[in-house]
């Protein structure tokens, strides 16, 4: 079993980042999950949140990098991680003013939407998004 395995992160528009890293965190269907090197095969919806994976920067030295991330999918095997999200930001790039401006318009949407319809829906994507905004931006900060 190697320390490292490959990682690939992928919007409908563009690969964002491939490469070999020692770990990944994100948000999956019951909670937040890690992979290491070895991990059992799997796969599992994505939720809106933190992403953070640890790999080697240009210089050779670790780094942690961290990220917001929209719904998806994630597949997972021993050697090799990948995840396809509807949305992908770098957490240094959050605004964690326009986040919670943003989460609350969606929380005042689903007070007054019917739960039926399309605004709601909408307004439960806004607030994940929002919230897994915020998220990746208090990681960023640790």
């Amino acid at each position: 079993m190697g320390e490292r395995f490959l990682l690939n992160i992928l919007t409908p528009e563009k690969e964002i980042f491939s490469g070999s890293v020692e770990s990944v965190t994100v948000t999956g269907a019951i909670g937040e999950f890690g992979v290491l090197p070895g991990h059992y095969p799997y796969i599992t919806s994505v939720r809106p949140g933190a992403l953070t994976f640890a790999a080697k920067g240009p210089n050779g030295e670790e780094e942690g990098h961290v990220y917001a991330v929209g719904h998806g999918f994630a597949q997972v095997s021993a050697e090799k991680v990948s995840i396809v999200v509807s949305s992908f930001e770098n957490a240094e790039d959050v605004d964690v003013a326009a986040a919670k401006q943003d989460l609350a318009e969606a929380e005042q949407t689903l007070l007054s939407a019917d739960p039926e319809s399309s605004e709601y829906a909408d307004a439960q994507v806004a607030q994940g998004l929002a919230t897994g905004r915020m998220l990746a931006a208090e990681r960023r900060s640790e």
